[in-house]
């Protein structure tokens, strides 16, 4: 049964895989993919991985993001945290998911891409938490002082969600991100998911607060209201800076990697007016500024999360005033539309994707869309009728061949990037002040974290001169040179 099984999809494949002499560069680029979680089936054997290739390859789509991360586990074999201890994951000796499918999907020219959870970690359903190498075990929300990794509200109730003002927290996230792109050198991409708080009364961790009272001047102890202005942009450029030093950290061991973002884009814009950004939900309560994260180009495409009902009058209208929005704030790098498919029916669905791939007036397109979620792409889903909206999207608008993007600030890069580490005199400085000077001109200063790690982005290539600046004055100079489309370390 095996084996006809494998057969039956080879014939598939041949029949819709186009010829190699079609693959050229002139073949139109857009990004079809579908979101596959792991709470529900997809990955957890190998029938379920050849089925979902399979469907992919059936709907004319190019691209898998799948969560290979839920609250602190791992679904896959090699790894540095837990493995996941969900009892219809077939068991370690037998499948790695993500090995599998990996090769299943290249075999098929579809992309994979890795998805994240950051923040969320520690719920008391997880079966793992306990576990000796679990990090809610030593540093979730019972653990004591600096060992707590976790955040908390305002008022003072523990949030089993890491705190991206701890510095051990993101450390941790990093080595998650580097050992995972080391063990599987073929992946396409990383995407990241609740890269951001939960709420505006979130970011309570007592070391991310003594770091901030004593960044700003307040009094030790001092407790801001979540309302607080600096208090709210302390947690903003908290996040961000998690967002570019993993896209650093990343680059730095795949230059060729994709690194996305699932994005918030709740209600409508702001007050419901374009411009109002600093309104939106996902600036002022969760403190993800992603249109940031695309101007200074430390994430080389956005998925804003427009799960939009298409019978709903205002829902329908907050979709296209996103849309709107959208190719507006490009910025340096692209946006992939998230659908919320799952909220709308065959036809409602392809008309929020012909809306999403529909240039404007000034001839701005997006870059595709992806599926939220491969397990009910449409209201009301079984197996059946997922491979009936797969024909569906194959017969209307996904028709047309198309190849996944190839982004051209990866594949033909004109900046490159740079990290290190601040010191003076071999004695790491944090917080120490970082000059970056292009050809003996000037052109920023940045600020080292509390290990001295700094990174900048999208350099022009060339000789650089790297100031080191310690609070008392003491000074070290780097010459270094910065190479299109490399990581450049001190």
């Amino acid at each position: 049964m095996r084996a006809f099984g494998l057969l039956l999809t080879f014939a598939l494949l041949l029949t819709v895989v186009p010829p190699a002499s079609t693959r050229a560069q002139d073949v139109p680029q857009q990004l079809r993919a579908f979101w596959v979680d792991n709470l529900n089936p997809g990955i957890f054997n190998h029938p379920q991985v050849d089925e979902l290739v399979e469907n992919v390859v059936r709907a004319n789509a190019n691209t898998i993001i799948v969560e290979v991360r839920r609250h602190g586990d791992a679904w896959f074999n090699n790894r540095i945290e837990p493995r996941a201890g969900d009892p219809r994951l077939a068991p370690e000796s037998e499948f790695d998911p993500l090995e599998y499918l990996l090769a299943r999907a290249h075999q098929s020219g579809i992309k994979v891409h890795a998805w994240l959870v950051m923040s969320v970690a520690c719920r008391p359903s997880d079966p793992l938490w306990g576990h000796p190498e679990h990090l809610c075990t030593s540093h979730g929300p019972n653990a004591q002082g600096a060992e707590r990794w976790t955040t908390a509200t305002h008022s003072g109730t523990q949030i089993g969600d890491i705190d991206f003002g701890h510095p051990a927290a993101v450390q941790h996230l990093e080595r998650v991100v580097q050992h995972l792109l080391n063990a599987y050198p073929t992946l396409d991409g990383l995407h990241w998911d609740y890269i951001r708080y939960g709420g505006a009364d979130y970011g309570y961790n007592q070391v991310s607060l003594d770091r901030f009272n004593q960044a700003v001047g307040r009094a030790v102890g001092s407790r801001p209201a979540p309302d607080d202005p600096a208090w709210s942009q302390w947690r903003r450029d908290r996040v961000t800076e998690t967002v570019r030093r993993l896209y650093i950290r990343a680059k730095a061991i795949k230059p060729t990697v994709q690194i996305s973002a699932a994005t918030i884009t709740w209600g409508g814009v702001g007050s419901y007016y374009p411009g109002d950004w600093p309104n939106s939900a996902a600036y002022s309560r969760v403190f993800q500024d992603w249109p940031a994260w695309l101007s200074e180009g430390i994430i080389d495409f956005a998925v804003p999360m427009h799960y939009f009902d298409e019978s709903v009058p205002r829902s329908r209208d907050w979709y296209d005033g996103w849309l709107r929005f959208d190719r507006e704030h490009v910025g340096r790098r692209a946006i992939v539309v998230g659908l919320g498919s799952w909220l709308n029916d065959s036809w409602e669905n392809q008309s929020q994707i012909e809306r999403a791939l529909a240039p404007d007036a000034y001839g701005r397109a997006l870059a595709g869309v992806a599926f939220f979620s491969y397990n009910q792409p449409i209201a009301g889903s079984n197996r059946e009728r997922r491979r009936e909206f797969m024909d569906h999207l194959r017969g209307t608008v996904f028709a047309g061949h198309v190849v996944a993007p190839v982004w051209p600030w990866i594949a033909a890069p004109t900046a490159g990037h740079l990290q290190g580490i601040a010191a003076v005199a071999g004695q790491i400085v944090p917080g120490a002040k970082i000059t970056i000077i292009h050809e003996g001109q000037w052109l920023y200063d940045i600020s080292a974290g509390t290990d001295g790690w700094y990174g900048a982005v999208e350099l022009p290539p060339g000789s650089y001169t790297i100031v080191v600046t310690a609070a008392d004055g003491r000074q070290q100079a780097y010459p270094t040179v910065i190479t299109p489309g490399l990581v450049t370390s001190l």
